[in-house]
């Protein structure tokens, strides 16, 4: 298997679909069937069968008939067969499938083509941005040109007030990605202050997502939050990016021992919750099968948070990192 670069994932192709699930397949077998000791790279190559590891075709298309994955909203598989170490499948319905992968580029390259300049932007990017005729394709340094950057100036504003309202998002670029066309104001709904306009994609993402994710994955995701001027002057973050970064604190340093050495696994949280001024969570590790509690208190959670705020502050980026413990634990307890 050979790495692919970003230009060419998630390109419409057919033929390469059904490679991968072929390959996760026989890797999900590989693993399932040893221990986590025992596994190496033997899946990745060519097995008995003709197919990779220890893959038979009739165990594949079973394991897949239940799934709704589709290829042009076909199914696939259902239409081929093997025979004698090859894939067979009508010729008209490949033909078809091919017209797919061609029809799904045209419509991609001219989507990446920027309306103003007319200069071609990467396949997965920031480009597409909402208008009031539907969404337009516009490179940054156009965006820059039609839209004002936001200066902070309804910072501390109330997100329910009139000057909040008669003031228009989508005249400003989002503060987040600095490409994209504005299209709401964003607020803390812990003290109900404008935060800053952002467009569609990353107001989804903000609210959408992980609140862990959203601060380990998004550029000035930190900083954002601190626009909040209730956060800033309280050097705090909203309730549920607390719990995230205690979260992220037991991640990063919660091990269980395993023959008298931490296990270098990173473990499994399966659960929060928040009780008496606590934060207690589940952890697991699959690979040993043990299971064990850690509770965070809201004291050290909001210590952590502090600190976290403080080297965001001082960097000027979202470039933080989870600040380790000062001693090693001692009120993990394993369970049977």
């Amino acid at each position: 298997m050979t790495t692919r670069t970003p230009e060419e994932l998630g390109r419409a192709d057919w033929r390469e679909k059904i490679a991968s699930w072929m390959y996760w397949h026989a890797r999900h077998q590989h693993q399932e069937q040893r221990h986590y000791e025992d596994w190496n790279d033997s899946w990745q190559r060519i097995g008995a069968h003709g197919l990779p590891g220890d893959l038979i075709w009739e165990e594949f298309t079973a394991a897949y008939s239940g799934r709704r994955q589709n290829i042009a909203n076909t199914r696939l598989l259902e239409l081929m067969t093997w025979s004698g170490g090859s894939l067979l499948l009508p010729r008209a319905y490949a033909e078809l499938l091919d017209r797919w992968e061609q029809v799904t580029e045209d419509l991609v390259a001219r989507a990446r083509v920027c309306s103003r300049c007319r200069a071609q932007g990467p396949r997965w990017g920031a480009w597409r941005t909402p208008s009031p005729l539907g969404y337009v394709t516009l490179c940054p340094p156009c965006s820059g040109a039609t839209f004002q950057r936001y200066t902070g100036h309804l910072r501390g504003v109330l997100y329910e007030s009139a000057r909040r309202r008669s003031t228009r998002a989508d005249g400003y670029l989002c503060r987040l990605c600095s490409e994209s066309r504005a299209a709401v104001w964003d607020h803390c709904h812990d003290h109900g202050l404008v935060r800053g306009p952002l467009c569609g994609s990353c107001n989804t993402y903000e609210g959408k997502s992980t609140a862990h994710s959203f601060l380990q994955n998004k550029e000035g995701a930190a900083l954002h939050l601190l626009e909040c001027r209730g956060c800033l002057e309280r050097r705090t973050l909203p309730a549920r990016y607390r719990a995230a970064l205690a979260r992220m604190h037991v991640e990063a340093t919660e091990r269980h021992i395993i023959r008298t050495r931490r296990c270098r696994h990173v473990p499994w949280i399966e659960d929060v919750e928040l009780a008496h001024g606590t934060y207690r969570f589940e952890l697991s590790c699959w690979w040993h099968k043990r299971t064990w509690m850690k509770d965070v208190t809201v004291a050290e959670t909001a210590m952590l948070v502090r600190e976290f705020v403080d080297q965001a502050l001082a960097a000027g980026q979202a470039g933080t990192v989870v600040p380790a413990p000062r001693s090693s634990a001692s009120d993990t307890t394993l369970q049977a």
